[in-house]
Order: C-alpha cells, then sequence, then structure tokens
C-alpha cells in the first residue's frame, strides 16, 4: 500500500456496510414510479432512506479525500471537486456527484417543498452511487494490494 494513503478501515467499512444497507431499503420500497409516492409512507421513506444514503455517499467521498491527503473539504460539492482533480474519478461521474448534493440539501433543508417528482427523479440517480461507491471499493482494495 502506498504509505501516503491511510484508510480509516474500520469507518470505511461501516460507511460501506450502511450504504448497502440504504440501497438495500430503497429497492425494497419498490418504487417504480411517481404514483408510487403518492403513498405517504413511500414517500417519507424513500425520502429518508435518500437522505441517510447522500450523507453516508458523502461521508465516504471526505474519508476518500482525506485518506488521499486531498485536504479538508470546506463544502459537499468540494469533495467530488477534490476527487476529480486527484483523478479518482472521471469528470462525468464529478458532475454527477455533485448534482446530488442540490437533492441532499432539498431534502435538508427544503424538506417542506420536496415532490413525488423530484424524489423519484432522485431515485433514478442511485445508479451514479453505485458506480461511486464500486470505484471507491475497488481504489481501497487495490491501494491495499500495493
Amino acid at each position: 500500500m502506498d504509505n501516503d494513503i491511510r484508510y480509516d478501515e474500520e469507518r470505511i467499512g461501516m460507511i460501506f456496510s450502511d450504504i448497502r444497507r440504504y440501497v438495500k431499503d430503497l429497492d425494497g420500497l419498490g418504487i417504480q414510479g411517481i404514483g408510487d409516492l403518492s403513498d405517504k409512507r413511500n414517500f417519507y421513506a424513500a425520502s429518508m432512506v435518500l437522505f441517510s444514503l447522500l450523507n453516508r455517499v458523502f461521508d465516504l467521498g471526505s474519508e476518500m479525500a482525506f485518506a488521499h491527503n486531498l485536504g479538508i473539504p470546506a463544502t459537499y460539492r468540494d469533495i467530488f471537486v477534490l476527487l476529480q482533480k486527484q483523478g479518482i474519478i472521471g469528470n462525468d461521474l464529478a458532475h454527477d456527484m455533485i448534482g446530488l448534493v442540490t437533492y441532499r440539501n432539498l431534502l435538508s433543508h427544503e424538506y417542506h417543498g420536496i415532490t413525488g417528482k423530484t424524489l423519484f427523479d432522485l431515485t433514478k440517480k442511485v445508479d451514479c452511487i453505485r458506480q461511486f461507491v464500486d470505484m471507491m471499493q475497488d481504489r481501497i482494495q487495490h491501494n491495499q494490494k500495493e
């Protein structure tokens, strides 16, 4: 492993575990269309799961930035800018992940204004989260083998 890269394996392991659980929980809600969110239980469950998922994904990004000595991000957007500048993620994924920051902030600060459409649109973005998580997991495994 590169001497300059130091992962907090316990913390990152918990983050991966939480992310897997939240994705499974979201999949378990079976949201296939906006209509599925007309049921308030689904709407609020999806909102909370997505909020929790985004927070843990951002935690993962922060841990990666810290482990790679990229500095401490001042904002959630900075996490993905730092990772992109270092070549840890590509431009397209960085753009997608930065876009998720807006959704996270809506869920956190403008909860009363979230619509079924906004929430459904966010559920369709889980694939970029999966891509990001897979890339971070691969990177950690690769660096630990060196």
